[in-house]
């Protein structure tokens, strides 16, 4: 059974991360907050972003050290 407290693997955590990631760019009209920011932002920062930001260095990391083992 699942609950709203399970876990989430790599997988959600990246797609997750990405749509943080979305969220912050600089793009005015796509959200309904200011242009680079979302709810969790304050003058000092945003511990979402970091957070994603985080998530996706490794994982592109991850995916370039298996990208150059395979080629």
């Amino acid at each position: 059974m699942t609950s709203m407290y399970d876990e989430f693997n790599a997988t959600t955590a990246v797609t997750i991360a990405s749509l943080v990631e979305s969220q912050h760019a600089n793009t005015p009209g796509q959200s309904s907050y200011a242009p680079g920011t979302c709810a969790q932002c304050t003058p000092a920062g945003c511990a979402q972003k970091e957070w994603a930001d985080k998530i996706l260095a490794e994982h592109r990391a991850a995916r370039e050290a298996f990208r150059n083992r395979t080629s």
